[in-house]
């Protein structure tokens, strides 16, 4: 019997149990010593030091040195554990990041809202796509490299939490706050793009932050001046709201931010944010969905939150709701004042105060501070300014390039033959656009030409219509005058053909109440020159449209 076992023993297998056993040891060993750092760390800290552990701060590298001396003395005297940056330039804040780091007891957790790459944030950095653009692109794995080159970005400059993705699903056309934030309004494709976003940023060693729970897409308020109310039944939010939450994206992200908003049946209780709802942020996201990584609250100074509570308090209600990362406070002294106090009078536990700062110092670990080196400085614009990030972004805006034919006819290419006319609508620059189809043979004719009416088109087979807004945030208008819309109607009516190229919000075409009659509908979701160049060979039939609409839109065909 021993020999028959002895002769058909596989030596393969024998290794194979043997790598096993190491890897096993290996990861045990790992997580014994990470245990150890946050054990031997926390034990290390005051009480006061342990409860500015739950605090995240804000500063401009680009504010005045006054204003940086004051937010230095604060971090020295309050001790909070992590910064987030906000306006600024890279260099400045890379400085800023060694000298806040030099002096802290525990290294801090350096964060961005970074939701299109630092650039949202920064100058002197390549700019890529706003979401709602992103949404638009079909190719999974090229959102995961955008996620990844976003995240080599912010690993260069020394942040180690981006907060993002956003993963509101935008079915409010009106929304005020989300709008291009979002990667569109269909549920499963918003799941998968923010999924793969993450995982690129993962890859470069960045942690992410899917926001904002429990769902902020259909929203007519701004939760940054008021608290927004969602009057839904559960079952709703089941099929919109929380549906992201309850794909493999939530298991994909480090952290969850929770929204200031009135979600009266989620609550129980009409007008609290569930931000300081204890059934929401620790029964519904971490118990239901079971979500075991950091919970941060949105920003504590904002309306939403701020005047439902005074300073302070906010901060502790929030603890005791469930939160584990308190994000701007107004008030960071005055915050860790009362929650010191709380903790004194047993309000607030040790046990509760423990929970949320071990489960800190542990991320923090996983980042690797528990052995801190400083950001270099030497080589660090070229580093964020390497070609392939550029190459990235035109790629991503060529892919998003959507082409819409609304007639039952087969799609018309346009000819240098064809005599085409083009009129630009909007404040922004037309330039590239006009240039590319010029280059094709196109013609420009002035809106001021058209005053007194369209006659100077008729000569031409096709007109094609290009609505440039500016993208210099992404909040800024989409929709047309009604000027513009009276004269499209007017151009729409000639004889020719209709093409309507849309460099903005794809919700502009809503205002358009004939948007049915216009044939031919180009969306670049963004006035950049990669778009207006790409989307002239589209019209000419050199380049392919890969893009889908990432919204539902009212009227047209998709």
């Amino acid at each position: 019997m021993f020999n028959t076992l002895k002769n058909n023993f596989n030596p393969l297998l024998l290794t194979l149990i043997f790598l096993s056993s190491l890897t096993a040891l290996a990861q045990q060993s790992k997580e014994e010593a990470r245990a150890q750092w946050v054990d031997s760390t926390y034990q290390s800290l005051t009480n006061a030091q342990k409860i500015g552990q739950l605090f995240v701060v804000m500063v401009q590298s680009k504010a005045p040195e006054k204003e940086l001396k004051v937010f230095e003395e604060e971090l020295k005297r309050h001790q909070p554990g992590g910064v987030i940056f906000s306006l600024g330039t890279p260099y400045k804040q890379a400085q800023l990041t060694n000298h806040y780091q030099s002096f802290s007891t525990v290294p801090l957790m350096i964060s961005m809202d970074a939701e299109w790459g630092v650039a949202m944030r920064l100058d002197s950095v390549p700019k890529y796509p706003w979401n709602m653009t992103l949404g638009a692109i079909q190719d999974l794995s090229l959102l995961s490299t955008i996620g990844r080159h976003m995240g080599m970005q912010a690993k260069r400059l020394g942040v180690h939490m981006n907060f993002a993705p956003v993963v509101d699903v935008n079915i409010n056309p009106n929304n005020p706050i989300i709008g291009n934030r979002s990667f569109g309004s269909d549920v499963r494709r918003v799941s998968a793009r923010a999924l793969a976003l993450s995982q690129g940023m993962n890859a470069a060693g960045v942690f992410t932050c899917a926001k904002h729970f429990p769902g902020h897409g259909d929203t007519s308020v701004d939760s940054h001046k008021a608290l927004p109310v969602l009057p839904f039944t559960r079952e709703r939010l089941d099929s919109i709201e929380l549906y992201p939450y309850k794909t493999p994206l939530l298991q994909g992200v480090q952290g969850v931010m929770v929204a200031h908003l009135d979600v009266p049946v989620l609550t129980g209780e009409p007008g609290l944010p569930v931000s300081l709802s204890h059934k929401v942020t620790t029964g519904l996201l971490q118990k239901e969905l079971n979500f075991k990584g950091l919970v941060f609250t949105d920003a504590l100074n904002m309306k939403g939150a701020s005047d439902f509570s005074p300073d302070g308090d906010v901060s502790l209600k929030a603890l005791l709701a469930g939160n584990d990362v308190l994000v701007i406070p107004n008030d960071l002294g005055l915050s860790i004042a009362h929650l010191s106090e709380a903790l004194k009078k047993g309000v607030l536990t040790e046990a509760r105060l423990a929970y949320s700062v071990k489960k800190i110092l542990a991320a923090k670990y996983d980042l690797g501070l528990n052995q801190y080196s400083p950001v270099q400085l030497n080589g660090l614009t070229k580093d964020l300014n390497q070609p392939i990030y550029k190459q990235t972004i035109d790629k991503a805006y060529a892919q998003a390039a959507t082409y819409v034919y609304q007639t039952d006819t087969a799609p018309i290419v346009l000819k240098p033959s064809d005599k085409v006319a083009f009129v630009a609508f909007g404040e922004a620059s037309p330039a590239v656009f006009k240039e590319a189809l010029q280059s094709f043979g196109a013609q420009a004719v002035a809106v001021s030409d058209l005053k007194n009416g369209v006659q100077a088109l008729k000569t031409f087979d096709y007109v094609v219509v290009g609505h440039h807004r500016s993208m210099e945030t992404a909040y800024k208008a989409h929709r047309f005058s009604p000027e513009e819309v009276a004269l499209l109607k007017d151009i729409n009516a000639l004889s020719n053909t209709t093409i309507l190229a849309v460099f903005t919000k794809p919700y502009a075409v809503l205002d358009i109440p004939f948007i049915k009659e216009i044939p031919l509908l180009f969306f670049g979701y963004q006035n950049a020159p990669q778009i207006q160049q790409y989307a002239a060979q589209v019209l000419y039939g050199k380049k392919v449209a890969l893009g889908v609409l990432p919204v539902s839109l009212k009227g047209i065909k998709h």
